[in-house]
């Protein structure tokens, strides 16, 4: 699902902290850790027994409705997570690799097609389809259910699942952490749709009959929203977003076992389906999951679906990176990173144990290009400039790209509620309960503070070592023979003989 976000962090962009703020003050360094890596507790808990009988209720509903709509459902059937109480989707039998579990064709999807034959259709026309989808459920589960779609709104929970929908004692566990941000852009930029949709001025706000203010309130509009996010899966996404009953209730799982695939289907392939298929076998009884996201780390996952896979976690932290407008050289510096496929601000992943990624290395290189290495920016260069970056430039540039990533990085970490040890200390103890807002608040903060302390050390690390890096006026002359592996010269010889 896009939302097609303008790129802003108040519109709902995650807005990671730029490293080119540089800190106001010394802070102290962070001291390294040597502990043992963390393992999710395993003890028995008690869960909530209404709760679940609620979720498992849903989830029956949902079962009967597909079937009501001639979906054969024979291949699934409804159990209890023991870790978190959840219902969830298991196999009804053994499965085979490539075997078609769930078949729902298009006309039983909801889509932009069904919000056309339902009573709001005319009026939605040409609003982007999760706005049509979110109004549509809004319609069928607080004015008017239809005999279409009234039981799917029906079955959905009260209180959808993520941080959208958590309390402020809740909510203070992520305070300063990329989560965060990304969560309030989310409903700054929820909030802002709505007042365009129903505001004094809003699109739909003079058909209050057809959209009576008591049931399009706000937080309507937010639990409908939130339910979109959370069940849209690719292929259907986009233009093309689509929600999938039953099929959507597949749960997330890194390694997952479930694929979803459209398919051509109905006469002459002009109709679709959605076809829930095991990429791997699968024995009776297992769970259904599916990776809902697997470019997305475990903190934008849980902002967009309101799950988190605590077995296979993808933890880390996204680092934005911007050429400043201000370089006396920015347009050299634009154009060398259009050269090499990236733009002015790009993107990268920090995760721990693991080094950055070369391309984020060669454009904070780019970032703090200056002084004396600037003469690689003419045009002489141009073609192999971007190659050049990708390995250390000079000692001033290499000190430079570590310090402000060691500098930034310690910033950003003052901010977290916990320290690392804390957090960890909190999670072996066992106390959260799995699955629940707190478990997971903690998880991802730890997760986001263990990706920045890591990439701190590793540039402390780099720091120490400037003296031993080969740099690029000492690669050339090695390639052109001036110098030996061990850095000495090869002309002494000339001097020595009177030849030069």
């Amino acid at each position: 699902l896009s939302f097609n976000y303008p790129l802003r962090a108040a519109e709902g962009q995650s807005r990671p902290y730029n490293m080119q703020a540089k800190m106001q003050q010394a802070r102290p360094m962070l001291g390294r850790r040597t502990v043992a890596p963390f393992k999710p507790a395993t003890a028995p808990r008690m869960v909530a027994r209404q709760a679940t009988a609620v979720a498992t209720a849903g989830l029956e509903q949902l079962q009967a409705w597909a079937k009501s709509k001639g979906v054969d459902t024979s291949k699934v059937q409804i159990s209890t997570d023991l870790a978190s109480g959840q219902a969830i989707l298991v196999a009804a039998k053994d499965l085979g690799a490539g075997e078609a579990v769930l078949s729902v064709s298009d006309a039983n999807w909801l889509s932009v097609e069904a919000v056309k034959r339902s009573k709001i259709g005319k009026a939605v026309e040409g609003l982007e389809p999760w706005v049509q989808i979110a109004l549509l459920l809004v319609h069928e589960r607080f004015v008017a259910p239809s005999q279409e779609w009234g039981a799917y709104a029906s079955a959905l929970p009260a209180t959808p699942r993520g941080p959208l929908f958590w309390n402020e004692q809740q909510l203070a566990m992520v305070k300063g952490t990329q989560l965060m941000e990304s969560l309030q852009g989310y409903k700054a930029f929820f909030q802002s749709r709505y007042t365009q949709l129903f505001g004094p001025q809003g699109a739909l706000s003079a058909q209050s009959s057809l959209f009576p203010p008591s049931a399009f309130s706000y937080a309507n509009f937010l639990w409908a929203v939130a339910h979109v996010r959370a069940h849209a899966h690719a292929p259907l996404e986009g233009d093309d977003l689509a929600l999938v009953p039953l099929a959507d209730e597949v749960a997330h799982r890194r390694a997952g076992n479930m694929a979803w695939k459209g398919k051509a289907a109905g006469f002459f392939g002009k109709g679709r389906s959605l076809v829930v298929e095991a990429t791997r076998a699968v024995r009776k009884g297992e769970a259904l999951s599916m990776d809902y996201a697997p470019g997305k780390l475990d903190n934008a996952v849980l902002l967009d679906y309101g799950v988190m896979d605590r077995a296979t976690p993808k933890p880390g932290y996204a680092l934005t990176l911007t050429l400043p407008q201000a370089d006396r050289n920015i347009d050299d510096k634009l154009d060398i990173a259009e050269q090499a496929g990236l733009g002015p601000s790009m993107t990268f992943t920090l995760s721990p144990g693991a080094p950055p990624p070369t391309e984020m290395m060669g454009y904070l290189r780019l970032m703090q290009l200056q002084g004396g290495d600037v003469f690689l920016l003419e045009a002489l260069f141009r073609n192999d400039v971007w190659g050049f970056m990708c390995e250390p430039v000079s000692e001033d540039n290499e000190k430079a790209v570590c310090t402000s990533m060691i500098e930034g990085a310690r910033e950003v970490l003052t901010s977290y509620p916990a320290s690392i040890d804390e957090d960890l200390a909190l999670m072996r103890a066992g106390t959260l309960a799995p699955g629940s807002p707190e478990e997971q608040a903690v998880a991802v903060r730890l997760g986001e503070a263990e990706a920045l302390d890591a990439a701190s050390q590793w540039f402390e690390d780099r720091a120490a070592s400037l003296k031993r890096l080969a740099y690029y006026q000492e690669r050339r002359l090695r390639r052109l023979g001036l110098i030996d592996d061990e850095g000495r010269t090869t002309y002494d010889s000339f001097f020595k003989d009177g030849i030069a």
